[in-house]
Protein backbone atom coordinates (compact mmCIF):
# COMPACT_ATOMS: atom_id res chain seq x y z
CA UNK A 1 0.00 0.00 0.00
CA UNK A 2 2.75 2.44 1.05
CA UNK A 3 4.36 1.76 -2.37
CA UNK A 4 1.12 2.62 -4.48
CA UNK A 5 0.65 6.06 -2.70
CA UNK A 6 4.37 7.05 -2.88
CA UNK A 7 3.66 6.71 -6.62
CA UNK A 8 0.75 8.24 -7.06
CA UNK A 9 1.98 11.35 -5.36
CA UNK A 10 5.10 11.06 -7.75
CA UNK A 11 2.58 10.83 -10.58
CA UNK A 12 0.51 13.75 -9.49
CA UNK A 13 3.50 16.13 -8.70
CA UNK A 14 5.35 15.11 -11.99
CA UNK A 15 1.94 15.78 -13.93
CA UNK A 16 1.90 19.51 -11.79
CA UNK A 17 5.10 19.94 -12.28
CA UNK A 18 4.98 19.80 -16.19
CA UNK A 19 1.64 22.02 -16.01
CA UNK A 20 3.09 24.96 -14.10
CA UNK A 21 5.91 24.76 -16.64
CA UNK A 22 3.45 25.39 -19.91
CA UNK A 23 0.83 27.73 -18.46
CA UNK A 24 1.33 31.80 -19.41
CA UNK A 25 2.18 33.40 -16.61
CA UNK A 26 -0.60 35.38 -14.18
CA UNK A 27 -2.85 31.92 -14.93
CA UNK A 28 -3.82 31.03 -11.33
CA UNK A 29 -5.98 27.38 -10.96
CA UNK A 30 -8.62 28.77 -9.55
CA UNK A 31 -10.24 32.51 -8.86
CA UNK A 32 -9.93 33.89 -5.48
CA UNK A 33 -13.40 35.59 -4.18
CA UNK A 34 -10.97 37.69 -2.18
CA UNK A 35 -9.78 40.96 -2.54
CA UNK A 36 -6.48 41.51 -3.97
CA UNK A 37 -4.36 43.59 -1.00
CA UNK A 38 -1.67 45.41 -1.78
CA UNK A 39 0.08 47.94 0.68
CA UNK A 40 2.93 50.02 -0.16
CA UNK A 41 5.27 51.48 2.30
CA UNK A 42 8.71 53.24 2.48
CA UNK A 43 10.29 56.37 1.32
CA UNK A 44 10.45 59.25 -1.69
CA UNK A 45 11.85 56.72 -4.09
CA UNK A 46 8.36 54.53 -3.21
CA UNK A 47 6.11 57.95 -3.04
CA UNK A 48 7.52 59.75 -5.82
CA UNK A 49 8.78 62.72 -5.15
CA UNK A 50 9.75 64.67 -7.79
CA UNK A 51 6.63 63.65 -10.24
CA UNK A 52 3.86 65.88 -9.70
CA UNK A 53 0.63 65.52 -9.82
CA UNK A 54 0.34 64.40 -6.18
CA UNK A 55 -2.51 62.99 -4.62
CA UNK A 56 -4.27 66.35 -2.58
CA UNK A 57 -2.09 69.26 -4.86
CA UNK A 58 -5.67 70.30 -6.30
CA UNK A 59 -6.74 71.45 -2.81
CA UNK A 60 -6.37 75.31 -2.25
CA UNK A 61 -2.71 75.69 0.25
CA UNK A 62 -4.52 76.56 3.27
CA UNK A 63 -5.86 72.44 3.11
CA UNK A 64 -3.23 71.27 1.44
CA UNK A 65 -0.82 71.60 4.45
CA UNK A 66 -3.33 69.37 6.27
CA UNK A 67 -3.93 66.53 3.32
CA UNK A 68 -1.42 63.64 4.70
CA UNK A 69 -1.20 62.40 0.80
CA UNK A 70 0.05 65.80 -0.41
CA UNK A 71 2.71 66.36 2.72
CA UNK A 72 3.85 63.17 2.00
CA UNK A 73 4.15 63.76 -2.28
CA UNK A 74 2.72 60.80 -2.81
CA UNK A 75 2.62 60.48 -6.78
CA UNK A 76 -0.22 59.73 -8.91
CA UNK A 77 2.79 58.53 -10.93
CA UNK A 78 4.49 56.52 -8.52
CA UNK A 79 6.06 53.14 -9.21
CA UNK A 80 3.81 51.43 -6.88
CA UNK A 81 0.46 52.87 -8.46
CA UNK A 82 1.97 51.33 -11.79
CA UNK A 83 2.36 47.79 -10.20
CA UNK A 84 -0.72 44.89 -12.04
CA UNK A 85 -1.76 41.49 -11.06
CA UNK A 86 -3.40 38.74 -12.77
CA UNK A 87 -7.36 38.76 -12.19
CA UNK A 88 -7.31 42.32 -11.85
CA UNK A 89 -7.89 44.67 -14.91
CA UNK A 90 -5.32 47.98 -14.94
CA UNK A 91 -2.88 49.29 -12.05
CA UNK A 92 -3.12 49.73 -8.60
CA UNK A 93 -3.52 53.63 -9.31
CA UNK A 94 -7.33 52.28 -10.13
CA UNK A 95 -7.76 50.71 -6.63
CA UNK A 96 -6.16 53.91 -4.29
CA UNK A 97 -9.10 53.15 -1.17
CA UNK A 98 -8.72 57.25 -0.37
CA UNK A 99 -10.27 57.17 -3.89
CA UNK A 100 -12.47 54.08 -5.07
CA UNK A 101 -13.87 51.28 -2.54
CA UNK A 102 -13.21 48.29 -5.24
CA UNK A 103 -14.66 44.75 -4.28
CA UNK A 104 -11.77 42.89 -5.81
CA UNK A 105 -8.70 44.86 -4.91
CA UNK A 106 -7.97 47.64 -2.75
CA UNK A 107 -4.67 49.65 -2.76
CA UNK A 108 -2.81 50.87 0.50
CA UNK A 109 -0.88 54.06 -0.25
CA UNK A 110 1.73 54.98 2.95
CA UNK A 111 4.89 55.41 1.48
CA UNK A 112 6.12 59.18 2.18
CA UNK A 113 8.66 61.24 1.21
CA UNK A 114 12.25 61.85 3.36
CA UNK A 115 10.80 58.53 5.42
CA UNK A 116 14.02 56.93 7.73
CA UNK A 117 13.22 53.46 9.00
CA UNK A 118 12.07 54.92 11.91
CA UNK A 119 8.99 56.06 10.30
CA UNK A 120 7.90 53.05 9.50
CA UNK A 121 7.04 51.19 12.75
CA UNK A 122 8.26 53.63 15.71
CA UNK A 123 7.40 57.17 15.48
CA UNK A 124 5.74 59.36 13.74
CA UNK A 125 7.43 62.43 10.69
CA UNK A 126 7.13 65.88 11.61
CA UNK A 127 6.47 67.61 7.93
CA UNK A 128 6.97 71.47 8.06
CA UNK A 129 5.14 73.77 5.39
CA UNK A 130 6.37 77.33 4.27
CA UNK A 131 5.24 79.76 1.88
CA UNK A 132 5.41 83.67 1.93
CA UNK A 133 2.18 84.98 1.42
CA UNK A 134 3.04 89.05 1.61
CA UNK A 135 6.11 90.96 2.02
CA UNK A 136 5.88 90.91 5.47
CA UNK A 137 4.47 87.35 6.45
CA UNK A 138 5.11 83.89 5.72
CA UNK A 139 2.47 80.90 6.72
CA UNK A 140 3.92 77.97 8.52
CA UNK A 141 2.58 74.84 9.58
CA UNK A 142 4.05 71.37 11.26
CA UNK A 143 1.73 68.02 10.94
CA UNK A 144 2.77 65.04 12.00
CA UNK A 145 2.41 62.16 9.90
CA UNK A 146 1.13 58.60 11.61
CA UNK A 147 3.79 55.75 11.49
CA UNK A 148 3.36 53.72 8.54
CA UNK A 149 2.79 50.44 9.90
CA UNK A 150 -0.13 52.06 11.21
CA UNK A 151 -1.93 51.75 7.62
CA UNK A 152 -2.40 47.90 8.86
CA UNK A 153 -5.14 49.26 11.21
CA UNK A 154 -7.48 49.86 7.97
CA UNK A 155 -6.74 46.75 6.40
CA UNK A 156 -9.47 44.17 7.35
CA UNK A 157 -8.60 41.69 4.67
CA UNK A 158 -5.50 39.16 4.32
CA UNK A 159 -2.28 41.38 2.69
CA UNK A 160 -1.10 39.83 -0.48
CA UNK A 161 2.05 41.72 -1.34
CA UNK A 162 3.93 45.11 0.23
CA UNK A 163 6.06 46.77 -1.88
CA UNK A 164 8.89 49.14 -0.17
CA UNK A 165 12.03 51.12 -0.54
CA UNK A 166 13.56 52.35 2.59
CA UNK A 167 16.80 52.94 4.38
CA UNK A 168 18.26 55.86 1.50
CA UNK A 169 17.45 58.40 4.22
CA UNK A 170 18.76 56.47 7.23
CA UNK A 171 22.43 56.35 5.34
CA UNK A 172 21.98 60.24 4.01
CA UNK A 173 21.40 60.05 0.22
CA UNK A 174 20.28 63.60 0.19
CA UNK A 175 23.54 64.84 2.48
CA UNK A 176 25.87 63.25 -0.42
CA UNK A 177 24.83 64.89 -3.26
CA UNK A 178 24.61 68.13 -1.39
CA UNK A 179 28.06 67.19 -0.40
CA UNK A 180 29.39 66.81 -4.62
CA UNK A 181 27.37 70.10 -5.77
CA UNK A 182 29.14 72.19 -2.51
CA UNK A 183 32.26 70.28 -2.35
CA UNK A 184 33.69 69.49 -5.56
CA UNK A 185 37.19 67.81 -6.24
CA UNK A 186 38.10 70.43 -8.42
CA UNK A 187 38.30 73.02 -5.45
CA UNK A 188 40.59 70.14 -3.40
CA UNK A 189 43.95 70.30 -2.86
CA UNK A 190 46.26 68.67 -1.23
CA UNK A 191 46.48 64.47 -0.76
CA UNK A 192 43.66 64.35 1.93
CA UNK A 193 40.16 62.33 1.47
CA UNK A 194 37.43 64.48 0.21
CA UNK A 195 34.65 65.59 2.69
CA UNK A 196 32.12 63.26 0.42
CA UNK A 197 34.92 60.32 1.33
CA UNK A 198 34.65 61.53 4.85
CA UNK A 199 31.17 61.47 4.93
CA UNK A 200 30.67 58.45 2.82
CA UNK A 201 33.11 56.25 5.60
CA UNK A 202 31.22 57.75 8.25
CA UNK A 203 28.18 55.97 6.95
CA UNK A 204 29.74 52.31 6.82
CA UNK A 205 31.40 52.93 10.19
CA UNK A 206 27.56 53.29 11.84
CA UNK A 207 26.02 50.24 9.39
CA UNK A 208 25.98 48.09 12.05
CA UNK A 209 22.83 50.10 13.27
CA UNK A 210 21.30 51.08 9.89
CA UNK A 211 21.31 47.62 9.17
CA UNK A 212 19.78 46.32 12.46
CA UNK A 213 17.29 49.12 11.90
CA UNK A 214 16.21 47.90 8.17
CA UNK A 215 16.19 44.39 9.15
CA UNK A 216 13.68 45.58 12.41
CA UNK A 217 11.65 47.08 9.58
CA UNK A 218 11.05 43.98 7.66
CA UNK A 219 10.24 42.30 10.83
CA UNK A 220 7.61 44.31 11.50
CA UNK A 221 6.13 44.77 8.55
CA UNK A 222 5.79 40.60 8.43
CA UNK A 223 4.44 41.13 12.08
CA UNK A 224 1.55 43.38 10.75
CA UNK A 225 0.73 42.17 7.07
CA UNK A 226 1.29 38.78 8.01
CA UNK A 227 3.13 35.58 6.98
CA UNK A 228 0.87 34.97 3.86
CA UNK A 229 2.18 38.79 2.59
CA UNK A 230 4.73 38.67 0.12
CA UNK A 231 6.88 41.71 1.10
CA UNK A 232 8.86 43.32 -1.84
CA UNK A 233 11.79 45.11 -1.27
CA UNK A 234 13.40 47.14 -4.21
CA UNK A 235 16.61 48.81 -4.49
CA UNK A 236 17.75 52.19 -5.84
CA UNK A 237 19.33 52.86 -8.92
CA UNK A 238 22.62 54.34 -9.41
CA UNK A 239 22.75 58.24 -8.87
CA UNK A 240 24.81 60.33 -11.12
CA UNK A 241 25.90 60.02 -15.12
CA UNK A 242 29.31 58.36 -14.85
CA UNK A 243 30.79 61.57 -16.62
CA UNK A 244 29.51 63.61 -13.96
CA UNK A 245 28.32 67.25 -14.67
CA UNK A 246 31.43 69.62 -15.07
CA UNK A 247 32.74 71.62 -12.00
CA UNK A 248 29.20 71.03 -10.64
CA UNK A 249 30.00 66.70 -9.45
CA UNK A 250 33.24 65.33 -10.97
CA UNK A 251 33.76 62.20 -12.68
CA UNK A 252 35.69 60.93 -9.49
CA UNK A 253 32.90 62.09 -7.87
CA UNK A 254 29.79 60.47 -9.50
CA UNK A 255 32.01 57.12 -9.06
CA UNK A 256 32.30 57.37 -5.78
CA UNK A 257 28.70 57.69 -5.31
CA UNK A 258 27.47 54.88 -7.46
CA UNK A 259 29.91 52.67 -6.30
CA UNK A 260 28.57 53.00 -2.70
CA UNK A 261 25.22 53.02 -4.35
CA UNK A 262 25.88 49.59 -5.29
CA UNK A 263 27.36 48.38 -2.38
CA UNK A 264 24.53 49.47 -0.10
CA UNK A 265 21.93 47.48 -2.53
CA UNK A 266 24.20 44.57 -2.00
CA UNK A 267 23.81 45.14 1.69
CA UNK A 268 19.96 45.33 1.40
CA UNK A 269 20.10 42.40 -0.37
CA UNK A 270 22.12 40.03 1.96
CA UNK A 271 19.91 41.51 4.47
CA UNK A 272 16.36 40.44 2.67
CA UNK A 273 18.48 37.11 1.98
CA UNK A 274 18.66 36.21 5.71
CA UNK A 275 15.04 36.97 6.56
CA UNK A 276 14.51 34.73 3.58
CA UNK A 277 16.51 31.99 5.50
CA UNK A 278 14.36 32.32 8.47
CA UNK A 279 11.17 31.69 6.89
CA UNK A 280 9.97 35.37 5.63
CA UNK A 281 8.18 35.46 2.25
CA UNK A 282 10.19 38.26 1.45
CA UNK A 283 11.97 39.27 -2.26
CA UNK A 284 14.52 42.06 -3.19
CA UNK A 285 14.21 43.35 -6.58
CA UNK A 286 17.52 45.36 -8.42
CA UNK A 287 16.41 47.67 -10.33
CA UNK A 288 20.26 49.03 -10.89
CA UNK A 289 20.52 46.94 -14.55
CA UNK A 290 17.31 48.48 -15.83
CA UNK A 291 18.50 52.06 -15.29
CA UNK A 292 22.11 51.47 -16.64
CA UNK A 293 20.70 49.50 -19.97
CA UNK A 294 21.26 52.06 -22.98
CA UNK A 295 24.68 53.76 -21.35
CA UNK A 296 22.66 54.59 -18.00
CA UNK A 297 20.01 57.27 -17.28
CA UNK A 298 21.15 58.45 -14.33
CA UNK A 299 20.79 62.47 -13.37
CA UNK A 300 22.58 64.39 -15.96
CA UNK A 301 22.71 61.88 -18.65
CA UNK A 302 21.42 62.40 -22.15
CA UNK A 303 18.62 60.19 -21.34
CA UNK A 304 17.82 60.85 -17.63
CA UNK A 305 15.31 59.34 -15.69
CA UNK A 306 16.55 60.84 -12.68
CA UNK A 307 15.61 64.80 -12.25
CA UNK A 308 19.16 66.56 -11.80
CA UNK A 309 19.64 69.26 -8.83
CA UNK A 310 17.04 71.67 -9.34
CA UNK A 311 18.30 74.72 -7.84
CA UNK A 312 14.97 76.52 -7.63
CA UNK A 313 10.99 75.59 -5.69
CA UNK A 314 8.98 74.19 -7.60
CA UNK A 315 5.39 74.81 -7.24
CA UNK A 316 4.40 71.48 -5.56
CA UNK A 317 7.53 72.45 -2.68
CA UNK A 318 5.98 71.65 0.77
CA UNK A 319 8.50 74.65 1.71
CA UNK A 320 8.24 77.55 -0.63
CA UNK A 321 11.38 79.57 0.82
CA UNK A 322 14.67 78.84 0.29
CA UNK A 323 16.52 77.46 -2.76
CA UNK A 324 16.48 73.53 -4.13
CA UNK A 325 13.92 71.69 -5.12
CA UNK A 326 13.08 68.14 -3.20
CA UNK A 327 12.72 66.86 -6.52
CA UNK A 328 16.31 67.11 -7.02
CA UNK A 329 17.74 63.41 -7.89
CA UNK A 330 14.36 61.35 -7.26
CA UNK A 331 12.83 59.35 -10.32
CA UNK A 332 11.13 61.04 -12.97
CA UNK A 333 8.17 59.78 -14.82
CA UNK A 334 10.39 57.53 -16.86
CA UNK A 335 12.25 56.28 -14.09
CA UNK A 336 9.00 55.30 -11.94
CA UNK A 337 8.22 53.27 -14.96
CA UNK A 338 11.44 51.66 -15.28
CA UNK A 339 10.91 50.57 -11.24
CA UNK A 340 7.52 49.41 -12.21
CA UNK A 341 8.75 47.07 -15.29
CA UNK A 342 11.50 45.48 -12.86
CA UNK A 343 8.81 44.94 -9.43
CA UNK A 344 6.15 43.83 -12.11
CA UNK A 345 8.35 41.09 -13.17
CA UNK A 346 9.30 40.03 -9.49
CA UNK A 347 5.22 39.54 -9.24
CA UNK A 348 4.82 37.99 -12.37
CA UNK A 349 7.32 35.19 -10.65
CA UNK A 350 5.63 34.76 -7.56
CA UNK A 351 2.13 34.32 -8.98
CA UNK A 352 3.70 31.79 -10.72
CA UNK A 353 4.95 30.05 -8.17
CA UNK A 354 2.29 30.58 -6.04
CA UNK A 355 0.01 29.19 -9.04
CA UNK A 356 2.35 25.78 -9.35
CA UNK A 357 2.24 25.15 -5.68
CA UNK A 358 -1.69 25.77 -5.47
CA UNK A 359 -1.84 23.25 -8.13
CA UNK A 360 0.46 20.68 -6.32
CA UNK A 361 -1.24 20.76 -3.06
CA UNK A 362 -4.64 20.15 -5.00
CA UNK A 363 -3.59 17.67 -7.13
CA UNK A 364 -1.99 15.68 -3.77
CA UNK A 365 -5.07 14.44 -2.52
CA UNK A 366 -6.79 13.03 -5.90
CA UNK A 367 -3.27 10.97 -5.95
CA UNK A 368 -3.67 9.58 -2.79
CA UNK A 369 -7.17 8.25 -4.50
CA UNK A 370 -7.61 4.11 -4.69
CA UNK A 371 -9.73 4.75 -7.59
CA UNK A 372 -6.66 4.15 -9.93
CA UNK A 373 -6.81 0.38 -11.11
CA UNK A 374 -4.12 -2.10 -8.98
CA UNK A 375 -2.26 -3.14 -12.48
CA UNK A 376 -1.51 0.95 -13.16
CA UNK A 377 0.27 0.61 -9.58
CA UNK A 378 3.47 -1.84 -9.58
CA UNK A 379 4.80 -3.08 -6.54
CA UNK A 380 8.24 -1.72 -6.63
CA UNK A 381 10.59 1.04 -5.88
CA UNK A 382 9.05 4.62 -6.13
CA UNK A 383 11.03 7.73 -6.45
CA UNK A 384 8.94 10.68 -5.22
CA UNK A 385 10.71 14.09 -6.18
CA UNK A 386 9.40 17.33 -4.20
CA UNK A 387 9.62 20.39 -6.66
CA UNK A 388 10.28 23.42 -4.23
CA UNK A 389 9.78 26.65 -6.77
CA UNK A 390 11.28 29.48 -5.38
CA UNK A 391 11.41 32.68 -7.38
CA UNK A 392 14.52 34.43 -5.89
CA UNK A 393 16.14 31.05 -6.53
CA UNK A 394 18.27 30.33 -9.74
CA UNK A 395 16.64 27.25 -10.36
CA UNK A 396 14.48 24.60 -9.32
CA UNK A 397 15.56 23.12 -6.45
CA UNK A 398 14.25 19.47 -5.57
CA UNK A 399 14.71 16.71 -2.56
CA UNK A 400 14.42 12.93 -3.39
CA UNK A 401 12.52 10.27 -1.15
CA UNK A 402 13.03 6.65 -2.24
CA UNK A 403 11.13 4.14 -0.54
CA UNK A 404 11.83 0.05 -1.22
CA UNK A 405 10.09 -2.88 -0.43
CA UNK A 406 10.26 -6.11 -1.15
CA UNK A 407 8.38 -7.23 -4.37
CA UNK A 408 5.45 -9.52 -3.04
CA UNK A 409 5.80 -12.20 -5.92
CA UNK A 410 8.87 -14.17 -7.31
CA UNK A 411 8.44 -12.08 -10.31
CA UNK A 412 11.64 -9.48 -11.22
CA UNK A 413 10.44 -6.50 -10.16
CA UNK A 414 9.80 -3.39 -12.83
CA UNK A 415 11.42 -0.31 -11.46
CA UNK A 416 9.51 3.20 -11.60
CA UNK A 417 10.78 6.17 -11.78
CA UNK A 418 8.91 9.51 -11.74
CA UNK A 419 11.46 12.71 -12.69
CA UNK A 420 9.89 16.15 -12.64
CA UNK A 421 9.76 18.21 -15.55
CA UNK A 422 12.21 21.05 -16.03
CA UNK A 423 11.36 24.14 -14.37
CA UNK A 424 13.17 27.30 -14.77
CA UNK A 425 12.48 29.79 -12.14
CA UNK A 426 15.08 32.46 -13.47
CA UNK A 427 14.96 35.63 -11.42
CA UNK A 428 13.88 38.90 -13.20
CA UNK A 429 15.47 40.58 -10.85
CA UNK A 430 15.23 43.83 -9.70
CA UNK A 431 10.47 63.59 4.92
CA UNK A 432 12.12 66.28 6.81
CA UNK A 433 10.48 68.58 4.97
CA UNK A 434 13.55 71.25 5.91
CA UNK A 435 16.20 68.46 3.72
CA UNK A 436 17.07 69.68 0.46
CA UNK A 437 16.93 66.65 -1.03
CA UNK A 438 15.29 63.98 0.17
CA UNK A 439 15.48 60.65 -1.51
Amino acid sequence: MKKRLLTKIAAALLACTTLGAVLPAGVGASASSDPLIVVSLGDSYSAGEGIPAFYGQEKPWEQRVYDEDWLAHRSKKSWPGLLSFSGVSGTMNSYNVRERNAANCKWYFAAASGAETKHISKQTQEKKTSKRVSLFKTMKTTYQLPKQIDVFNKVSEDVDYVTMTIGGNDVGFADIITTCATGSTYLHFGSGKLKLEKEIDSIWEQFGTTRANIKRVYKDVEARAGQQAEIIVAGYPKLLDKEGKGVLISEKEATIVNQNVTKFNNRIADIVSECKSEGMQIHFVDVEAEFDQGGGHQAYSDDAWINSIILTKQDQDLEQTGFVSAYSIHPNENGAKAYARCVNAKIREIENSRMLRNTVMRAAPAALSDDLPEETLPETEAIVTIVDVDPDAAEVTTATESTTEPAETAAEPAETTAEPAETDAAEAEQPAAEETAES
